[in-house]
């Protein structure tokens, strides 16, 4: 019985020790949570104030306006892909149906150009990009790399991919249709569609269409599967990228409902030949 009580007595420091040292493990654990979830909640809140001033926006004038506007030139961000030759870029896509038709016009006169180039990407329902890893819309830390978006800043392609991209050349109206879906939203963006124009094998511009806040957030709150996210934390306010916009006005998209699950939008825009 004495060696018993002897054995455990040796063993009784050794189990201590064990207990104490998981539970330093335990509490530097939940301090490094508690540090992380910290900054992810500083970060979030830097990357949603408000921007100093707000972009000039308006509603884009639709092919039936007698009307023509220029568009903000804004960077083609990080995503941007070579896209291929098709009007249908949705590849079995889910989300809310849209039918998006752009008339490119001489401005100031709104003269139709023939056979320009109008290329579109942009993010599906869950904020993913095509050629892209998944998820990487809603993960606060590759919002931040965001935050220097009005530079250049290319990334390279994860995945070959292809859907929401596509280019068409204009008819003799100067327009082009596109089925494609509304997009979600994704850190640190309000909803947009880019979109360039390519004249002569000349960029003439790269910009982007944005949407009517109140449709976002009647489609965010109730619409699958884009009611997975809610709606939306961002708009003109505190949109990092509009705030590097120095010039045009951003041009707004208010789609009307042409089905049970599709809607249609048109834009026309003024480009600058001189």
């Amino acid at each position: 019985m004495e060696i018993l009580r002897q054995q455990k007595t040796k063993q009784m420091p050794n189990l201590s020790k064990r207990k104490f040292l998981l539970g330093m493990l335990s509490a530097f654990g939940l301090l490094a949570l508690s540090a992380w979830i910290a900054k992810r909640k500083i970060l979030t809140w830097i990357v949603r104030q408000d921007n100093k001033s707000e972009p000039q926006m308006t509603l884009a004038p639709g092919i039936d306006d007698e009307i023509c506007v220029l568009s903000s030139p804004i960077s083609e961000g990080s995503y941007y892909l070579n896209s291929p030759l098709r009007s249908d870029i949705r590849e079995n896509i889910k989300g809310q149906n849209l039918i998006l038709k752009f008339q490119i016009v001489v401005y100031p006169s709104c003269k139709p150009i023939e056979n320009a180039i109008v290329e579109i990407w942009q993010c599906d329902a869950h904020g993913n990009y095509s050629g892209y890893k998944e998820g990487i819309g809603h993960n606060i830390w590759e919002s931040a790399k965001q935050l220097e978006y009005g530079k250049k800043q290319h990334i390279e392609a994860t995945n070959e991919t292809t859907y929401l991209r596509g280019y068409q050349k204009t008819d003799s109206n100067g327009i082009v249709s596109f089925n494609t879906v509304v997009p979600g939203w994704y850190d640190p963006r309000v909803p947009h569609i880019h979109y360039k124009v390519i004249m002569n094998d000349a960029e003439h511009l790269t910009s982007e269409l944005y949407f009517d806040e109140n449709f976002c957030n009647e489609l965010y709150a109730n619409v699958e599967p884009y009611n997975q996210y809610g709606v939306s934390p961002y708009d003109f306010r505190n949109d990092k990228s509009l705030s590097k916009v120095e010039e045009g006005t951003g041009l707004i998209l208010n789609p009307e409902k042409k089905s049970e699950n599709t809607v249609y939008a048109t834009a026309k825009i003024g480009i600058k030949l001189s």
